[in-house]
């Protein structure tokens, strides 16, 4: 069953542990923002920043992830920047303004921004390709649950009377992992001639990176600034892609994305990506909002879609090597399409929980044989330099995807509700037998009829890739290499 063997499994604990740390700050942050507002008498425009400038941060290094470890090797980058979050979380924890905040989210986003595509580097590279769903179903359970957890946690800790522990608690945990990491990570390779850093190359990806990231996230500033400086990003990686295609040691393999495997995994990514993580925000919308029930009952809410995820992922990580990343993908698709499905059919103002709860479990398990699968049969042939180009795309591409996801559900959601209410606010003081809570309703359903049909897009790339695709490498045919792969 290719079962990971002690070193193998022990590094991929190390590597989820370190995992959980980035993930946790991104989103363990997001039910304080009022509590912070308070703490630092600061307005929301400018409170928003501490939430901001984690991911922004987390941008600008991402990016660098393959070049870096091309240099300098992929453990060592990973221990730097696992020691650089824990000391940005400590100084977050102890901030005494605004603008130290502000600064510790920026630093703990430069370091997190490198752990997730070395992390995925390191673990594919310690295991045979056969067994990289089985690294995977470990490595990548703090990305799949940390999102709906992280909140959940958020307002627990919250609930001590201080904003404080937010970010002291993954200090431990990263000390925990730096540790794990020194003790049971394989050292770096010996390595002949130093790789060269592509600057100009940085000097394209990393701003326009930024500059894309700012003009999906920073919903406080006017909206032409933010289309001008999305637009501004997207040109500077279109000429960073044109000009990486053409070098022949580019800080980003753009050409992987020409490997009808890769490409196909990273279509699939993003096309599941942006519509999952976009109405993440609608269930706690309907439950706080519409229904007027407590954080408690949301989190409650959550906890199926959690265990679904871990369940589906452990599953699926073991059906990946007999049935190939498509079937495995497929199914996850088809079920957590399915049950979006039924759950938009169903959704009323007063649907049982109970109902809402099996759905969410349902979906979960969907998502679990989706996001960490696919992530591994698109990088399954890649090896070396490409590994640690494709590990990073792969980061950019779901990272990215899912703001867009975000901002987009949001809008269609704000637009939706004010046209069947009439111009009426999110307000649960009607009471949820009203007109207006039904027509609210009824915009949630249409938010997510839209996002299921993105998200049936993904299905349509997955089910037409071919059950054995040919994987060019560096102009190198590899089809009689794969010959067992499904792709």
């Amino acid at each position: 069953m290719n079962k990971l063997t002690g070193p193998e499994l022990r590094a991929a604990i190390v590597l989820a542990l370190g995992g959980s740390t980035a993930v946790l700050d991104a989103t363990i942050v997001a039910v304080a923002l009022p509590h912070l507002m308070a703490a630092f008498g600061a307005s929301l425009s400018d409170a928003q920043w501490i939430i901001t400038a984690y991911p922004l941060a987390m941008a600008a290094t991402m990016p660098l992830a393959a070049g870096l470890a091309a240099r300098w090797g992929a453990r060592r980058v990973y221990l730097g920047a696992l020691i650089a979050f824990a000391v940005a979380s400590a100084a977050a924890g102890a901030a005494g303004g605004l603008g130290w905040l502000i600064a510790a989210r920026a630093a703990q986003g430069l370091g997190g921004g490198l752990m997730a595509p070395l992390g995925m580097t390191i673990g594919f590279g310690v295991v045979a390709p056969e067994r990289r769903g089985r690294m995977m179903a470990v490595t990548g359970l703090p990305m799949l649950i940390g999102p709906i957890l992280g909140p959940v946690l958020g307002a627990l800790l919250l609930d001590t009377g201080s904003w404080r522990p937010l970010f002291f608690v993954t200090v431990p945990l990263a000390l925990l992992g730096t540790v794990g990491a020194t003790a049971w990570l394989p050292a770096d390779p010996a390595r002949g001639r130093r790789v060269r850093l592509d600057l100009p190359g940085a000097a394209l990806l990393v701003p326009g990176i930024v500059a894309v990231a700012y003009g999906i996230g920073a919903q406080g500033t006017p909206a032409g600034l933010r289309l001008g400086t999305a637009a501004l990003g997207a040109l500077l990686v279109a000429v960073f892609s044109a000009r990486a295609l053409t070098r022949p040691e580019p800080l980003l393999r753009i050409g992987l994305l020409r490997n009808p495997t890769f490409g196909r995994g990273a279509a699939v990514l993003a096309l599941y990506a942006a519509p999952y993580f976009g109405t993440a925000l609608l269930m706690p919308t309907y439950v706080q909002v519409l229904r007027a029930d407590s954080a408690a009952v949301t989190a409650a809410l959550m906890v199926p879609g959690a265990v679904g995820m871990g369940v589906g992922l452990q599953i699926a990580a073991r059906l990946l090597e007999r049935l190939g990343s498509r079937t495995v993908v497929g199914t996850g698709l088809a079920l957590a399409i399915g049950s979006g499905v039924v759950q938009a059919l169903l959704l009323r103002p007063d649907t049982p929980y109970p109902v809402l709860g099996a759905l969410g479990l349902l979906q979960g398990a969907g998502t679990g044989a989706i996001m960490m699968p696919t992530m591994a049969g698109a990088g399954r042939d890649l090896d070396g330099p490409d590994l640690a180009s494709g590990s990073a795309l792969l980061s950019l591409v779901s990272t990215i995807a899912g703001g867009i996801g975000t901002v987009a559900v949001g809008a269609l959601f704000t637009v939706s509700a004010a046209a069947l209410t009439g111009g009426g606010s999110l307000s649960a003081s009607a009471g949820r037998g009203s007109a207006e809570a039904a027509a609210l309703v009824d915009a949630q359903r249409l938010t997510h009829g839209a996002a299921l049909v993105v998200m049936s897009l993904a299905l349509v790339v997955c089910v037409r890739a071919p059950r054995r695709t040919p994987v060019i490498l560096d102009g190198r045919d590899t089809s009689s290499a794969n010959a067992g792969h499904t792709s």
